[in-house]
C-alpha cells in the first residue's frame, strides 16, 4: 500500500515538474511576445508623430499654394493692364 502511494506520489511529482516547466516556457513566451507588442506601439506613436508632422507640412504646403495663386492672379491682371497700355501706345503710334 505504502509502495502504491509512492508510486502515486511520484507520478504527480513528475507531473508537477512537466507543469512548472511548461509555465516557465509560457512565461517565456508571453515575456518575448509583450517585448514584441511594445516595440509595435513605440513604432506606432513614432509613425503618429511623422504623420502629424506631416500633415502640419501639408496645411503649410497649402497655404503657400493658395498665396502663390493670389499673386499669379495679381499677376495676370497686371499683365494684362500692362498689354492694355501697349496695346494703346501701340494704336497712337500708327
Amino acid at each position: 500500500m505504502i509502495a502504491e502511494a509512492m508510486t502515486i506520489l511520484d507520478r504527480h511529482t513528475a507531473q508537477l515538474k512537466q507543469l512548472s516547466a511548461a509555465v516557465g516556457q509560457l512565461t517565456e513566451i508571453v515575456t518575448v511576445q509583450s517585448s514584441n507588442i511594445s516595440f509595435i506601439l513605440r513604432e506606432q506613436i513614432v509613425m503618429k508623430i511623422a504623420i502629424a508632422e506631416l500633415k502640419a507640412d501639408v496645411a503649410g504646403l497649402k497655404t503657400d499654394v493658395a498665396e502663390m495663386r493670389v499673386d499669379v492672379a495679381g499677376l495676370k491682371a497686371g499683365q494684362i493692364s500692362t498689354n492694355e497700355k501697349l496695346d494703346f501706345i501701340l494704336s497712337k503710334l500708327k
